[in-house]
Formats: structure tokens, sequence, C-alpha cells
């Protein structure tokens, strides 16, 4: 399974997990809890994620379409954008149209990273990298066949929906799919699997934000997601706001 899985996604994890998330009575209920928290998970994605200074109150204004002061454009523009691809990850579910697929995700990407990234809604067309590591993405002629094999393993190979969510987020943010908003098109594409299996939604909060951010930078480089996964076992469960 290690070598399938670092064929197929360009890393590997091992080990026993139990994530411990609840668990709603249908897709529909567990949607509707995302839309009913898209605040505070907007929030902490976006502190924990970009390191965005944007207080709650402030998020929810912005999501609330109304006007902040005193917030670099760029900072509410992060916000916004992550607010209107969370509404169009939720729109997907009223007429069945996310999968777990390169669709989905340059779907995604088409708002969260619009006037944000150098191009948004496709797959990059050039080299990235990425800071205080020595990992290279791969390069952006590869990214389709690794798109293509990677979402069909996660989908066809990854039993637990839950793994299957979060080494859906490891596997994008690790390949650099996109010119820039990653980690926050990944962290929607995680939350769609777990609505489409029923299960609640989560973010990592910005209490866990360092040890997230030195985990994942570990990850980056070793190509080893175990910790990673060890820390969402440890960090993920009962995250949402009832």
């Amino acid at each position: 399974m290690k070598q399938e899985m670092q064929k197929s996604l360009g890393f590997f994890w091992e080990g026993n997990f139990s994530f411990f998330l609840p668990q709603a009575d249908s897709v529909v209920s567990a949607v509707r809890i995302f839309k009913q928290n898209l605040v505070p998970i907007t929030w902490h994605s976006m502190t924990t994620l970009e390191n965005n200074p944007t207080s709650f109150p402030q998020t929810e204004t912005i999501l609330k379409g109304q006007s902040v002061s005193g917030i670099a454009i760029d900072d509410l523009m992060q916000v916004k954008n992550y607010g209107d691809g969370a509404r169009l990850l939720i729109a997907m579910f009223d007429d069945n149209s996310f999968a777990l697929d390169g669709r989905s995700a340059c779907a995604l990407h088409a708002l969260v990273g619009r006037e944000d990234a150098l191009t948004w809604g496709i797959f990059r067309n050039t080299q990235v990298n990425i800071l205080a590591v020595d990992y290279n993405p791969p390069p952006c002629d590869a990214l389709q066949a690794l798109a293509d094999r990677g979402f069909t393993f996660l989908r066809e190979s990854v039993i637990s929906p839950v793994e299957r969510a979060f080494a859906t987020f490891l596997f994008m943010s690790r390949a650099q799919f996109f010119h820039d908003a990653n980690k926050r098109t990944a962290s929607l594409m995680m939350n769609g699997v777990l609505l489409q299996n029923s299960y609640f939604p989560v973010a990592i909060k910005n209490s866990n934000s360092e040890e997230f951010h030195t985990i994942l930078r570990q990850f980056y480089n070793s190509g080893d997601a175990s910790l990673m996964m060890h820390f969402f076992e440890k960090s993920m469960h009962g995250l949402y706001i009832s």
C-alpha cells in the first residue's frame, strides 16, 4: 500500500488512526451545519492557513457583504473569496455536482483564488516554490496526470471517508496544483469529502497553527504524512461550532 500511495499521490502515510468526527443523519444535515458555521470555518481557515489578521467580527461582516475599514484589500479579498468558494461548495451539494476530482477543485479555486492567484480556476502553467522548504512541487506539465491518478486513488483505495478527506487536503497542498490559494482550496475539497459522507465540517483552529505549519513543512520535505495524520487525529475531532 505504501508504494501504491507513493506512486499515486507522491507521498504516503503509515499507521492506524481513529478519527472521532461527529456524523449527521444525512448529507443534507451535514451541509446545513457547514452553512451555519461558515463564519468560524472561514475565520479559522484564514488565520491558520494564510495568517490573515482579520478578526472574527470582521470576518462575519465581510461574509455578509458589508464593508469593513482598517483591513488591507488583499486580506479582505482572501476572506470574501473563501466565503464565495464555500458557498459554491454548498451549491454543488444542492445540485449534486460535487466530486472528488480536478473539475470540482478547479471550480472552487476559480472563486477562492480569484484576482489573488496568478491564474484561477485552472492548474498552474509555471513552476512554483514553497517558502521555507526544500521540496519542489511537481512540474506543471505533470499536474493533470497526477490529479487524475491521485483523485482516483483517493476515491477508490482510501476506505475511511475521514482519512480520505485529510489525505485530499495533503495531496492538494503538496502538489500545489495552483499558483496560489492551494491550502484554501484543499480545505474546501477536504470538507466536501466529509459532507459527501454526512460528516460534520472541520477547520484547523488558529490555536493549532504553529504546530500545524511545523508538521506540514516536515511533510512537504519528507513525503511522509504519518505525523500529519496524527495531528489531524488529535486536533480535528469535534472541531465544529454547534
